[in-house]
């Protein structure tokens, strides 16, 4: 284990372990950047008053009556809060989104779009960082034109359209765990992006499987104080949201959605498709189908001990940002509901899989950046078949999990609609078995057993 364990370090030391931004790379990434900006205008396009980039916020929108409520009221949790929409984040999530009521609805976007295009920018050059890269005014100079390029993801272009925050919760974390261990309070970021939306508490477990037990602490301790202060501060809201509200992820949104790219999502997706298991649960009164809890247990156990197998290997061999990437993909599929725009973490991955592909000698090796692209790519599709919203005209964007569907007439559709269904959560379980087969852990346990003869 140990000379196979310091085989996969020396792998990782090669001389391209602190590789130089090049001109060339420049070039690249400028012109990368600008296509993506070419694209916002002219696919979707830019100035659509619904569809367009910087034309939608609706969830920024609730976060700001989130707070809204927590100023004027109780019963945070008791109904939506703004467009018919429920809170269905911490306590101590609203108590922060109370600074979001001091300003205007124009003001607090042009901000909040402004923070997220910076959040971008940082989480490109942190992910250069940590892949070797020196922290100098050149590698910034990639980062910028690398961000633009990645709002042509799914993920990260739905982040901006909506106004979410998952951008800044994954930046808190990979900040947090690239750091050197010793750092000062290393934990507390992801204690802090836990206190605020719950998928980040998933990194506690892998901080354990990995025995950071200092960060784990601080991680733990963070989380806690962000419980604390909910309860403190608003007793009846921590109440209804720690007793009731967190098991309940129908107030997401309805479970088989084709959004919803989670284990729990997926499979909820394939009883629809096989009309399987239905039943009525949704607040609107709509048919939804949801997998019985053994079903999704039986699903999503193997599904994070993969993930977290993969995530201790790549930590094991200093490959921290890819051991952090693995380990939020497998959040995302563990949780019973994980939007498209969850899956931010396609960001750091393409740039990974760049990099790594940058770094191979063989040609095919850039089959990996492609793939993660391709699949997390925002698609358009024009839905002749429903009304324009707000006079918008089509097409919309979206990600290729949305893509339209054939029914059980065809025999091509048993291939495709799984495919769709799960495509973000394959490409999980793709990502982390190329882990595990290329690390010298698995090719140590599986050498000839006539090799092991001294």
């Amino acid at each position: 284990m140990v000379t196979g364990a310091k085989e996969f370090v020396v792998r990782a030391r090669n001389p391209r372990a602190e590789p130089e931004v090049t001109d060339r790379m420049l070039v690249i990434g400028l012109l990368l950047a600008a296509a993506a900006v070419v694209w916002h205008i002219c696919a979707l396009p830019i100035g659509d008053p619904y569809y367009g980039l910087f034309n939608n916020g609706v969830d920024l929108d609730v976060y700001r009556a989130g707070g809204a409520v927590i100023r004027a009221r109780p019963g945070l949790y008791d109904g939506p809060v703004v467009f018919g929409m429920e809170f269905t984040y911490t306590p101590f999530a609203a108590l922060a989104f109370v600074s979001l009521t001091l300003f205007s609805l124009v003001t607090v976007k042009v901000l909040w779009w402004t923070a997220t295009l910076a959040a971008l920018i940082a989480l490109a050059g942190r992910s250069l960082i940590a892949l070797g890269y020196r922290n100098t005014l050149r590698t910034w100079m990639f980062a910028l034109p690398l961000a633009v390029a990645c709002t042509m993801l799914e993920p990260v272009r739905t982040t901006i359209w909506l106004g979410q925050i998952n951008l800044f919760l994954a930046l808190l974390v990979v900040w947090d765990l690239t750091r050197p261990r010793a750092a000062s309070l290393r934990g507390a970021g992801v204690g802090l992006a836990a206190g605020i939306k719950l998928t980040p508490i998933f990194f506690m477990l892998y901080l354990a499987c990995t025995r950071q037990w200092r960060a784990l602490g601080v991680a733990s301790g963070a989380f806690a104080a962000t419980v604390a202060i909910g309860f403190l501060l608003r007793p009846h809201e921590a109440w209804s949201y720690w007793s009731r509200q967190i098991a309940a992820p129908e107030r997401v949104g309805a479970v088989d959605s084709l959004a919803n790219q989670s284990v729990n999502g997926f499979l909820a997706q394939l009883l629809r498709f096989f009309d399987i298991e239905r039943y009525t649960s949704n607040p609107f009164g709509m048919t939804v189908f949801e997998p019985p809890a053994w079903l999704w247990v039986l699903v999503v156990l193997p599904v994070a001990v993969l993930g977290l197998v993969a995530a201790v290997l790549a930590h094991r061999a200093n490959r921290e940002l890819l051991a952090v990437t693995v380990t939020g993909m497998t959040a995302a599929c563990v949780s019973p509901f994980s939007w498209g725009h969850h899956w931010v973490w396609f960001m750091p991955l393409a740039i990974l899989a760049w990099h790594y592909a940058r770094a191979a000698t063989v040609r095919w090796a850039m089959l990996a950046p492609a793939s993660v692209v391709l699949i997390g790519f925002c698609w358009w599709w024009t839905f002749s078949d429903r009304p324009p919203m707000e006079g918008s005209p089509h097409p919309i964007g979206i990600g290729l999990f949305m893509l339209p569907r054939a029914d059980r007439s065809v025999w091509w559709a048993y291939l495709t609609v799984p495919t769709y269904a799960g495509c973000y959560p394959l490409l999980m379980i793709a990502t982390s078995a190329v882990i595990i087969w290329r690390s010298a852990w698995f090719r140590e346990r599986t050498r000839p057993w006539s090799a092991t003869i001294r």
